[in-house]
């Protein structure tokens, strides 16, 4: 069996931790994060990718969400797909009930894995669609400072990968922009793992057709 994975840039470390000693693996392909705030185009490069390893692998495993426009993506390619049957990364990585549980305790929290720690505002400013800003001689931070007044704390999901004090920094530093309060709390590595696993399920099926 041979299994490729695309996948989004911000969950590169959890997939690559994912992966190791996966010998079956054969195609890895990551894609730059914040595709998703255009959800169609991102379809679409997700589907141009899918078409470049299909004839080289016998199931994809895409490491996204459904990020407003995945959801059905496997009946319009030519080879199976898995993916995690959720709405978004955060979803994935913190598990759906926590996830909710979390945006009950505070309405006004932002998410962020260590991929989003990483990328911290930059992210934060295609989020919003203000990348564009600077042409007009306005400033994309203080704008997202005045759409993000009902944001009150930051929450840093710690998945286990990359330099955990680093990305605390990183974190705290986003949330000192915006003058929220920075939480952490601990991911949940199951749904990537139990996801991936169905990859061997599929091909056996398709195998017996």
């Amino acid at each position: 069996m041979k299994i490729g994975i695309i996948a989004c840039d911000i969950m590169k470390g959890e997939i690559e931790r994912l992966l190791a000693d996966k010998e079956e693996v054969t195609e890895v392909v990551f894609l730059e994060a914040a595709l998703h705030v255009y959800p169609q185009k991102m379809k679409e490069r997700i589907k141009e990718e899918i078409a470049a390893i299909k004839d080289r692998v016998d199931v994809v495993f895409l490491g996204y969400g459904f990020c407003q426009s995945l959801q059905g993506i496997e009946n319009e390619v030519d080879v199976p797909v898995v993916m995690p049957r959720l709405d978004d990364c955060i979803s994935i990585l913190l598990t759906p009930e926590r996830y909710a549980a979390e945006k009950r305790k505070e309405v006004g929290t932002w998410f962020m894995t260590p991929g989003w720690a990483e990328v911290g505002i930059d992210i934060m400013i295609k989020e919003l669609h203000l990348d564009r800003a600077k042409k007009y001689g306005k400033d994309p931070v203080e704008m997202a400072k005045r759409l993000l007044t009902h944001y009150r704390r930051g929450l840093f999901i710690a998945t286990g990968v990359g330099d955990r004090d680093d990305l605390l920094k990183k974190a705290e530093a986003f949330c000192d922009t915006f003058g929220i309060t920075l939480e952490e709390t601990t991911a949940d590595s199951r749904i990537l793992e139990q996801t991936f696993e169905k990859c061997a399920e599929v091909v056996r099926v398709k195998r017996k057709k």
